[in-house]
This record gives structure tokens, C-alpha cells and sequence, in this order.
């Protein structure tokens, strides 16, 4: 699991139009150790956080932005949405075209 943000939630947000603007996601990784997956997730974090902004000079961690391992993903808020989030091994960037909201919102009227 990992936060960034997209533009129209980040512009709504410094308007005070609403209180929050992080958006969450996540994906599977296959890796040899937790840490390496973690790694692994702040490297995607970045190039989604680039990608839906469509702006290259944003810094994810600068930002203050996390990525962890949601222990027990059954029991978890996650557990309406496993089918969206991808699979990839350590060193494979997934589809970050199928990751953003508007990605989420069209698999949800599947």
C-alpha cells in the first residue's frame, strides 16, 4: 500500500474545498524479504506520483508520503478492491495507467 496524490484532489484541496487530497493504492510484489519489497513500492510510489501529475520534479518522499505491508489484507479496508491491484516482482514497474482514480472508478463499474 502506498499514498500520493493527483492534481484535481491536490487543486481542490488548496482551495479548502475539501480536507484531504492523498489518495492510497496498492499492489502486489513478489519479493525475497518484506524490506525489499518496500523498497521496491517506493520506487512505484515515485513514478505514480509522477505520472498522474504528469510532473517529473515532484519528490514522493519529500512529500511525506508512505508505503507499508497491510498484515492481513482478508481482514483489512482493502479487501473490496484485491482485484484491482496488480501483481509485479521486484524491478517490474506495473501499468501505472491502471492505478489512479479514474483507473479504479472504471474497474468498479465492471
Amino acid at each position: 500500500m502506498f499514498q500520493y496524490h493527483e492534481p484535481e484532489s491536490r487543486r481542490l484541496f488548496e482551495q479548502g474545498v475539501i480536507e484531504d487530497y492523498e489518495s492510497t493504492t496498492g499492489v502486489f510484489i513478489t519479493a525475497n524479504s518484506a524490506e525489499e519489497a518496500l523498497i521496491w513500492c517506493n520506487a512505484i510510489a515515485q513514478e505514480v506520483l509522477w505520472h498522474c501529475n504528469d510532473d517529473r520534479s515532484l519528490d514522493w518522499k519529500q512529500s511525506g508520503y508512505s508505503c507499508w505491508i497491510e498484515s492481513d489484507l482478508e481482514t483489512s479496508s482493502w479487501g473490496h478492491c484485491l482485484g484491482f491491484f496488480q501483481h509485479v516482482l521486484v524491478g517490474e514497474m506495473p501499468n501505472v495507467d491502471a492505478m489512479g482514480t479514474d483507473a479504479y472508478v472504471s474497474w468498479q463499474k465492471r
